[in-house]
């Protein structure tokens, strides 16, 4: 028993040493567009008195992304006489989208925003995605590689303060970090250009998991009448998720 229990061992660490030195690791660049969009309502609470919820504002958002991929082909070229390969993918990228002025500007008409003395409040977006990607091979039209996957993202969001300049005082309101995990699911063709240099296109969507993200947190009083702090959110009915067309490159070793 112990025989065979080794001799199951060394077969184990036989594979996944084949595979080590089959899979074909690849890293590229890629950069294109990543739209969001989110519905809220703004809350003001004032210090010692009541709530007022404003309207539901619409805050959609198309931005550049720019980003790194690195990954490997598990299998090699042989395996199901090559038609079917399987990459373990991680994506890394950035994308910046101004959520508030966008839902300001939707509620109380176009540039109020900047009108009304408010500036910043961009929310810089870091996303990491874990992408197994299916491809299909065509050994007789080697040209397009087709892929089809579900992976992991999580979106790393960091919203900067506003600034309200208005009747000579900077007040600020607080900007708010949020972590956010959803379903990816992307699909795209890989050119095979050569066996080392492989452009594709690829379309993406996040499905995210959550109900409420909330963008900013309390506005202070710098130069106001008796002090105090006033607090005003705009907590979201959903979270955002987004869609991504992108173009990139893939360098094989």
């Amino acid at each position: 028993m112990h025989c065979r229990t080794k001799l199951l061992g060394l077969a184990i660490i036989a594979f996944f040493a084949f595979e080590t030195v089959a899979a074909q690791p690849y890293a590229g660049a890629y950069l294109g567009f990543k739209a969001s969009g989110l519905k809220g309502v703004f809350k003001l609470t004032q210090q010692g008195g009541g709530t007022q919820t404003g309207n539901v504002a619409d805050a959609s958002k198309t931005g550049f992304t720019f980003g790194v991929a690195g990954g490997y082909q598990v299998f090699p070229s042989s395996f199901a006489s090559g038609w079917y390969k399987l990459d373990i993918n991680l994506d890394a990228s950035f994308t910046s989208l101004s959520y508030y002025q966008a839902a300001y500007d939707g509620q109380f008409g176009a540039g109020k925003f900047a009108a009304s003395g408010q500036s910043g409040g961009s929310t810089s977006i870091i996303s990491l995605d874990i992408m197994p990607i299916h491809r299909l091979t065509f050994p007789k039209f080697k040209l397009l590689s087709p892929y089809v996957g579900l992976g992991l993202g999580l979106n790393i969001m960091n919203t900067s303060d506003i600034t309200v300049a208005q009747n000579g005082q900077n007040n600020t309101l607080t900007g708010n970090g949020e972590m956010k995990i959803g379903l990816l699911v992307f699909y795209g063709v890989l050119i095979r250009v050569s066996d080392v240099f492989q452009p594709y296109i690829q379309f993406k969507h996040m499905i995210p998991f959550g109900s409420e993200t909330q963008f900013t947190q309390s506005f202070q009083q710098n130069n106001g009448q008796g002090g105090g702090t006033q607090t005003y959110q705009y907590a979201n009915q959903d979270v955002p998720g987004f869609f991504a067309l992108t173009g990139g490159v893939r360098n094989n070793f």
